[in-house]
């Protein structure tokens, strides 16, 4: 047996052949305690009860209990009752099985004594042995029993108060410590709904009625079957160690601790999760060697006591980069760990990135401070989202870029053109104006080189591909098909030949014009000294025109550019769905315009700026002057844009991340402790990992959000991951049904690790000495329902 809480076969109720006395040929065969002994042995079975009708077989009680040696099955002291209710007018009577906190001889006698007494007393016959539900209060007021009726077969509790009154019969079993027995799935569901009537609001529609099928075995040689000659038993399992106390937890919490063997099956692990580590001669520690429960550990213990040491040593020995060992100056190599698949302890384990969720005390609020929910996006599965998140602010970074670069490049073509020769001289103009003549060469040829070279490339590539299109490996084609691919290939080839004789004649045409040219250049070089000096002016006075239409053209290009600068704004956001409720947003939010940042850079003299273009005319004509720097070079402004825009290009490096939610609001504008809640909740519910490690969330989580969120949260997590949670709230312990509770203590600066468990009484009485309000919590939990309206009714 584990030394936590872990799962164990159950079966309370099972028949001696004493169940033939008080009711006739009730039992199969011939009963031996050993022979059933051995059965319960083979079955698994930890916990038992023997539960005969209306009597109890003190024989047997007393030869397991005489005989019993470490490995047995724990026996409880039981008995099947006929119970009446006389009010209800009816002889029909129903069975409840009652289980006692005792597990002695003496105990045995005590009790078969007071139910013979009992029936002496009312004069009933062996076969005809029956009482009321008074008769167990008086009988046993001294002792701790369990109340457990059928509710689901001939014998149900429900058939004698239909008829009288069922809510009376309802008030019973939530007020006494008691569970149904032999009830189907199929109809808990009504049986909740009668419950919820009662109770009041806050505890209607919860999981928490107990139901568990026994055996009700009637033949030890055909143990587990049911009943005298049925089917197989399905067992059920309990959580915690096979004691009474166990009983009574898993009664108050049955959605933690009652399963079916099947369901419990299911649940085991069987990754590698942390199983123990072992402790031995270090100065700060006593040797001890703690075992971790797959599914829910708590550290607790008093300030100074060694919880945080713990969970730091545990994140060093799976070489987790937030663990923190270097404030406690405590050599730690001598201290070994051991997985569920490990042999033998090691020094160390590695597990994946992913496999762990290693959360420090404030963690959760530095990962909103630091605007970074890298962590929560990795255990959400969401890593290759997050990836092209970023690359397309690297991709918007980039056209920031770009848009700058082309700005500088246009400046720089700005000042060129503007020392163009913009002037024409009056004697070209006399000149241009003589009645001298010259010939004009023919200057209007297009140069389709670049063009030819694309259409030529498409062609050739669609003429090599083709005849492997007709046979490649992964198609086949049909003889229609391949009739279409031959006929497209006449036509490509039937366009190449016309696209070579297009080619042939603009080259022709093109042979021709040089000629041509080459002839007027040839005469115009005979012509008289007037005729040259005309045919020059008109060079330079085309000269003129082309530089004259470059400059506005560059203007008007160079105008347009700087409108997309002056109008840029740099609001991106990016979206990664966690969930329904939660979704990542990552943001840049544009603070600082474009074209305030390159005013800033300029030194206007008093000129306020227009625009971004009005501006850099002026820088280009030299009417202002770029800041700190000698000269208004494209060089120099591009460095000083560049410096300015600096924090800006850093925006898109980092972009704010932050939480979006369902309610339309955000991590933005909701405060830490909100955060915090939904951070946690969201990396819980999402994560992929396998170990889950939380220093005190309680520290910034709110009470209400410990008791209605997170505390569900974990009891659903705890059976699907293995969960490490250093606490000083007594809730998540006791209300989160923690299956190992590790209890530090400092005594002369000697740290000692403990290990406990809930339904020990013992450890229960440390537990609440240690934890703020675990006396309170502990009795709560106990009470499980508000009954102030089953008393008022």
């Amino acid at each position: 047996m584990n030394i936590y809480s872990d799962w164990f076969k159950v079966d309370l109720h099972i028949h001696t052949d004493f169940s033939k006395k008080t009711k006739t040929n009730d039992y199969q065969g011939h009963f031996d305690i050993n022979v059933l002994k051995q059965k319960l042995l083979d079955n698994d079975i930890k916990l038992f009860s023997l539960t005969d009708h209306n009597i109890i077989n003190v024989d047997a009680y007393e030869n397991y209990y005489t005989n019993f040696k470490a490995g047995d099955p724990e026996l409880l002291i039981g008995c099947e009752f006929d119970i009446e209710v006389p009010e209800s007018g009816t002889p029909r009577t129903y069975h409840s099985v009652i289980i006692f906190d005792n597990n002695s001889i003496d105990d045995v006698k005590i009790i078969s004594k007071k139910i013979e007494d009992l029936y002496i007393a009312k004069r009933l016959l062996d076969t005809d042995r029956k009482i009321v539900i008074d008769d167990l209060y008086d009988l046993f007021n001294e002792f701790n029993f369990f109340f457990i009726p059928h509710a689901g077969n001939t014998k149900s509790i429900l058939d004698p108060y239909r008829g009288y009154d069922m809510k009376l019969c309802q008030q019973m079993v939530l007020l006494m410590p008691s569970a149904f027995e032999k009830v189907k799935e199929s109809v808990r569901q009504k049986y909740n709904e009668g419950f919820d009537l009662l109770k009041s609001f806050d505890f209607q529609e919860k999981d928490d009625i107990p139901y568990i099928n026994f055996s009700d075995n009637h033949n030890c040689d055909r143990y587990p079957c049911t009943n005298k000659d049925g089917d197989d038993h399905e067992f059920y399992c309990i959580k915690g160690q096979p004691t009474f106390e166990s009983i009574r937890f898993a009664f108050i919490d049955p959605k933690s601790r009652i399963k079916k063997y099947s369901e419990v099956e299911v649940l085991k692990r069987f990754d590698n999760f942390l199983h123990s580590i072992e402790i031995k001669n270090n100065k700060l520690i006593e040797d001890a060697n703690v075992f971790f429960s797959p599914n829910l550990n708590v550290i607790i213990g008093g300030r100074s006591s060694g919880k945080s040491l713990l969970f730091n040593i545990l994140g060093n020995k799976i070489g987790n980069s937030k663990s923190d060992l270097n404030k406690y100056t405590l050599d730690v190599s001598d201290i070994k760990i051991k997985s569920f698949l490990d042999t033998d302890y090691k020094s160390s384990i590695t597990y994946n990135l992913s496999d762990v969720i290693y959360i420090n005390q404030g963690d959760i609020v530095n990962y909103f401070e630091n605007n970074s929910l890298k962590d929560l996006i990795k255990e959400s599965g969401k890593s290759e989202e997050y990836k092209f998140a970023l690359e397309y602010f690297k991709g918007e970074k980039n056209g920031l870029s770009e848009l700058v670069d082309k700005l500088i490049d246009l400046y720089s073509e700005l000042i060129d053109s503007l020392n163009s020769n913009f002037t024409l001289h009056h004697r070209d103009i006399e000149s241009i104006f003589d009645t001298s003549y010259f010939f004009k060469a023919i200057n209007n040829v297009e140069n389709k080189k670049e063009t030819f070279d694309k259409s030529s490339e498409l062609l050739n590539e669609l003429l090599n591909n083709i005849d492997d299109f007709k046979v490649n490996e992964n198609w086949e084609l049909i003889d229609l098909e391949l009739k279409l691919v031959d006929d497209f290939k006449k036509l490509v080839t039937s366009k190449k030949n016309d696209f070579d004789i297009v080619q042939q004649r603009h080259l022709s045409k093109g042979n021709l014009i040089r000629s041509v040219n080459e002839i007027i250049k040839s005469k115009n070089e005979t012509l008289d000294l007037k005729g040259r000096e005309k045919e020059s002016s008109n060079h330079r006075l085309r000269l003129l025109k082309d530089n004259i239409f470059d400059l506005f053209d560059l203007l008007k290009r160079f105008q347009d550019h700087c409108l997309l600068i002056d109008s840029y704004s740099y609001n991106f956001s990016k979206e990664i769905n966690i969930n329904n409720e939660v979704t990542v947003v990552l943001e840049i939010e544009n603070q600082d315009n474009i074209n305030k940042k390159i005013f800033d850079g300029l030194n206007f003299a008093g000129l306020p700026p227009k625009s971004v273009y009005d501006s850099l005319v002026k820088l280009a004509n030299s009417q202002i002057k770029i800041k700190n720097f000698p000269d208004n070079s494209p060089d120099n402004l591009r460095k000083k844009i560049v410096t300015l825009l600096g924090p800006i290009h850093e925006c898109f490096d980092k972009p704010m991340e932050y939480l979006k939610y369902s309610e339309d609001s955000s991590s933005k504008n909701n405060s830490p402790g909100f955060n915090s809640e939904k951070y946690l909740e969201t990396i819980l519910k999402n994560g992929n990992s396998k170990i889950v490690f939380i220093d005190q969330p309680e520290d910034n989580l709110g009470n209400r959000f410990i008791t209605n969120n997170l505390i569900d949260i974990i009891r659903d997590l705890k059976f699907k991951k293995e969960i490490f949670l250093v606490t000083h709230n007594p809730s998540i312990v006791v209300y989160g049904d923690a299956e190992n509770i590790i209890m530090c203590t400092n005594d002369e600066n000697k740290v000692k690790y403990q290990q406990f468990v809930l339904e020990e009484k013992v450890h229960q009485k440390e537990i609440c000495e240690v934890l703020d309000g675990g006396h309170y919590i502990f009795d709560q939990r106990a009470r499980k329902y508000n009954i102030k309206k089953l008393i008022q009714s």
